[in-house]
């Protein structure tokens, strides 16, 4: 079994990826699917997780060496800048901010690039190097609506149980969310309403009904829907490299129109 780093042509095993991703091996499949990643065989390309999960798309050997390196939870993190996971947190979230980004795939799945904490801490001046994110992968909250042709009231509900939120990205303190699991977790939520709403007990007369369930889902669940945000969740641009000195210059990403920088990002 080769060592880390892990090329992008590499096919890895789940064994591999629990030791690049920081997860629990039995975790990593049904983690992978969550942004629509197959295993090929009983393995995964490396370069669907890096441009699908992480929305990276390495250009050069030297962001493939970076990006082979895996995660790091948070925690190692704060102990090795010698302080608390919530006073980094606090940190993190700061608007323009000078640390790498922050990936956040759920309750205790707060991870950073290994190769960027490396970086900081070697450089006299926090110096590390930004990776450009591969457009439409993840956005901000107030442009979830718009870039999924779904109402708003669908993506406030959504983002209302904050220990139970989609994966998102912090950097420079502003939460871009990835379009892949935003998409499945409105499928997942449709899902509930079919097994909600379906049967004898269904209204005969829906334009009359009261439920509050019922026309949400009428309205999405043609198919378009997640045929559109699929169509997002796999768009790539071309990827380049950026590097900075402090951090300061890393890539926000906001949306065409602009955005204010989003709410905090939660601890869970």
């Amino acid at each position: 079994m080769p060592l880390l780093p892990l090329s992008k042509f590499h096919f890895a095993t789940r064994l591999e990826l629990h030791k690049w991703s920081t997860l629990s091996r039995n975790e990593i499949g049904p983690f992978l699917a969550r942004f629509g990643i197959a295993p090929l065989g009983t393995k995964f390309p490396m370069m669907r997780v890096y441009e699908h999960l992480l929305g990276l798309e390495p250009a050069t050997a030297a962001e493939e060496e970076m990006l082979g390196q895996g995660f790091v939870r948070i925690s190692t993190v704060a102990e090795r800048f010698g302080t608390t996971s919530d006073h980094l947190l606090s940190r993190l979230r700061a608007p323009g901010n000078s640390y790498p980004p922050l990936y956040a795939f759920g309750p205790n799945r707060h991870v950073m690039l290994r190769a960027q904490i490396e970086q900081m801490l070697s450089s006299p001046k926090n110096a590390w190097d930004a990776l450009k994110p591969i457009k439409g992968h993840a956005v901000a909250a107030s442009c979830l609506a718009r870039n999924l042709n779904v109402p708003q009231s669908r993506i406030d509900t959504l983002l209302k149980v904050k220990r139970d939120l989609p994966a998102r990205i912090l950097m420079q303190g502003r939460v871009r969310y990835i379009i892949a699991d935003v998409t499945n977790s409105l499928a997942s939520s449709c899902s509930n309403l079919v097994t909600v709403t379906d049967g004898p007990t269904q209204s005969a007369e829906p334009q009359h009904s009261t439920s509050k369930a019922s026309p949400i889902f009428a309205r999405n669940s043609d198919g378009g829907l997640f045929s559109n945000a699929a169509d997002h969740a796999t768009l790539q641009a071309s990827a380049g490299r950026i590097c900075t000195g402090s951090g300061a210059n890393a890539h926000g990403g906001d949306c065409a129109h602009g955005s204010p920088v989003e709410a905090k990002l939660s601890e869970t």
